[in-house]
């Protein structure tokens, strides 16, 4: 059982032959952390396993305010370091803006190019936690079966 108030959702459960994503899933706006679990029972060669959020793209028909109905980018939120063994694997992301350098009073490098399953191995992004996830993997031989879920904390009240 988890934490009072938490929601823990799964991302993927399955066998994977080949490179793919799995499903769109709706994480609701507003939590201060997850912990992302990558479970692998059974695997021949190698997992790449990217989490991603996506990103509404406008049409030339939409307009302000929105929403966009064009076609979804997506951008790594994080990146597993390579798996080659079964066991499990976890990684902690936390809502908070970007951390400045030492005693900054400004932010700088916030804006980047998207990554979508280019996120350097063992990376995250900080920032807010939510909207739509997807699990996104690189299958080196297959198959592989694994299992990936989420925990997300609440803001402490």
């Amino acid at each position: 059982m988890g934490q009072i108030n938490t929601r823990e959702i799964i991302l993927f459960n399955g066998t994977a032959a080949s490179t793919s994503t799995g499903p769109d899933i709706n994480v609701i706006q507003g939590w201060q952390a997850a912990i992302i679990v990558v479970n692998v029972t059974s695997i021949t060669g190698t997992l790449d396993l990217y989490i991603q959020n996506k990103i509404g793209q406008p049409v030339t028909a939409d307009a302000p305010p929105g929403p966009p109905t064009g076609t979804g980018i997506y951008d790594d939120l994080c990146h597993f370091t390579q798996i080659s063994a079964t066991g499990t694997r976890v990684m902690r992301v936390l809502s908070m803006p970007n951390v400045p350098t030492a005693n900054a009073t400004t932010v700088t490098t916030a804006d980047y190019a998207i990554a979508q399953s280019s996120l350097a191995a063992g990376a995250l992004r900080v920032g807010p936690i939510g909207g739509i996830w997807r699990a996104a993997y690189t299958i080196g031989t297959g198959p592989c079966t694994f299992s990936v879920t989420a925990q997300l904390i609440p803001f402490s009240t």
